[in-house]
């Protein structure tokens, strides 16, 4: 009879939280996770009646693999709540020697973030809600541990961490700060942020915004967010180290639409380098998302006519942040005034943005600079779904992301891409077919883990005869080199001799497939089922 009332608990708590919804069968574990009480979480097939022994995650079994995947990114890849790779001592797979990824943890925590918020947006299920609480948390965290505003840190974790943990933070890197005291307890964090690493936790922010109805997660979204975006607008005068084409100078200036830290900059005083033919910028104790770069250099002796040098992806990455503002702040009576102010800026600039948004061009050449795409597509992904102006959302839709940005890799198999394409594509447009193939690229995608295998497919693809040493046509993604985000990484790579017992977290998979969920662009091929909490002596394992 207490098994009965117990199972019967656990079928109710699998109910949406959306509107009172009631969901038959919503996840509310992680697959193979041990609970109080000699409880252990497994599959229930709602249609038969019974558990299922060993799910498959093999073709045709989409969701099951990422069922598959969450578990194992919580069982070995989420330390101190960060996501990152992780090598095993052996190929037993049983003991984390050694984390990978440590500068780029907090784009794919926020990546994460994200595809549990559209699990939640698709299934309701109870375990997604959790995962979004906690993964906020840890973000939250990183916005506030640098100490000023808007500064996040890559990563961070207890003083008092594992062995492997704390070789993320060695003392010897001049980026890590450790031994930093905050929540009343010491800390090590990793600075010298970049703007990729914002890309993800903002994606993650404001898809998890969309799904939770929890007004104090959504009040630690909306202050830090607020926070950020603010100090984007106060364009600081201040002191700056200049390295200008190898001269060093220290001149007061104002940075436009920056975030500065004290604790990166060396000596106290924030540092830029600066390079006019080619161009190209880089900071320490500063990070800036400006339009125009030359609103910088015309401040500088002898520069005042300098031509302007627009930052077209930069200029999409500032447009969503403050999407993202206003989404979090919309119909928020204690934030009317501060919304205001973000929504004038921003209709104020806008229209320029948009513009030189309009003249975004592919600059990567072969297999150079691929990430750059990613980070151009993730924020266009926000800016295009929470523009509320038609007119400016048609041109995002026609000029930027369909003649701009897809035109450049519709032929590169990108799964993450072509849902981004097909989820927000022109009203006119027919994406089925894009979809279509995409989806079942995602299915070629391989069953959890991820290990970094070695690959060799020369004389497999054809070389390209403009970049040697990779293929002329996209690698199927069942044959691609395994990466923390495999969307991010060029697809002609021909060889790579892999890692021995390196495993990846699968976030690349859970994002696509969650998106597609969510848009449906992709069918549940396991409805009827969920992960519940069962007596593990009932369950044959």
């Amino acid at each position: 009879m207490q098994r009965k009332i117990i199972f019967l608990f656990m079928i109710l708590t699998a109910v949406q939280a959306r509107g009172g919804e009631f969901a038959s069968c919503t996840d509310t574990c992680l697959y193979g996770s041990v609970g109080a009480e000699d409880t252990r979480c497994a599959l229930w097939d709602s249609t038969v009646g019974d558990w299922v022994r060993q799910p498959s995650t093999g073709p045709g079994e989409l969701h099951h693999r990422a069922r598959h995947y969450a578990a194992l990114l919580h069982a070995w890849m989420l330390p101190a709540g960060g996501v990152m790779s992780a090598q095993f001592s052996d190929a037993a797979l049983n003991e984390v020697v050694v984390y990978g990824g440590k500068r780029d943890s907090a784009i794919w925590t926020g990546v994460y973030l994200a595809s549990e918020a559209l699990r939640f947006l698709a299934t309701g299920a109870p375990d997604a809600a959790r995962s979004m609480e906690e993964t906020i948390a840890t973000l939250h965290r990183w916005w506030r541990i640098s100490g000023d505003p808007g500064y996040l840190a890559r990563y961070a974790a207890p003083a008092d961490s594992s062995a492997p943990i704390q070789a993320l933070l060695s003392a010897d890197e001049p980026e890590v700060h450790r031994d930093v005291l905050f929540e009343d307890a010491l800390w090590h964090w990793r600075g010298h942020i970049s703007r990729d690493q914002y890309q993800g936790v903002l994606l993650g922010y404001s898809l998890a915004y969309q799904a939770t109805s929890n007004p104090q997660v959504r009040e630690i979204i909306r202050q830090d967010v607020v926070e950020f975006v603010e100090q984007l607008m106060r364009s600081e005068r201040r002191p700056v180290q200049i390295i200008l084409n190898g001269r060093t100078m220290t001149q007061e200036v104002s940075i436009p639409y920056a975030v500065f830290s004290q604790a990166d900059a060396p000596n106290g005083i924030p540092a830029l380098t600066i390079q006019l033919s080619p161009f190209s910028a880089a900071g320490e104790g500063v990070l800036f998302f400006t339009p125009d770069a030359a609103d910088l250099i015309r401040q500088l002796p002898g520069l005042r006519r300098f031509p302007s040098i627009y930052q077209e992806t930069q200029t999409i990455q500032l447009a969503s942040i403050f999407r993202i503002a206003l989404q979090v702040t919309e119909d928020v009576p204690a934030y009317a005034s501060r919304r205001r102010a973000i929504a004038d800026h921003y209709e104020q600039h806008v229209d320029k943005w948009l513009s030189i948004a309009e003249g975004w061009r592919n600059t990567n050449r072969c297999d150079e600079g691929y990430f750059g795409l990613n980070i151009g597509f993730i924020p266009l992904y926000n800016w295009i779904r929470l523009e509320t102006n038609p007119a400016r959302q048609a041109r995002l839709r026609d000029a930027v992301l369909r003649d701009a940005m897809w035109a450049e890799v519709a032929e590169h198999k990108n799964v993450f891409f072509a849902l981004i394409y097909g989820s927000q594509a022109p009203l006119a447009e027919d994406a089925q077919a894009i979809i279509d193939a995409h989806v079942e690229q995602l299915a070629r995608f391989p069953a959890g883990p991820n290990l970094s295998q070695p690959r060799d497919l020369r004389g497999v693809y054809p070389e390209s005869t403009q970049c040697p040493g990779i293929s002329s046509v996209a690698v199927n993604v069942d044959e691609r080199v395994p990466a923390s985000f495999t969307w991010e990484r060029h697809p002609w790579k021909l060889y790579d001799p892999g890692t021995p017992n390196l495993m990846y977290p699968g976030i690349d998979y859970l994002l696509a497939y969650w998106m597609g969920r969510f848009y449906g662009l992709i069918e549940d091929d396991a409805s009827g089922t969920c992960l519940l909490w069962t007596n593990s002596q009932e369950t044959p394992f």
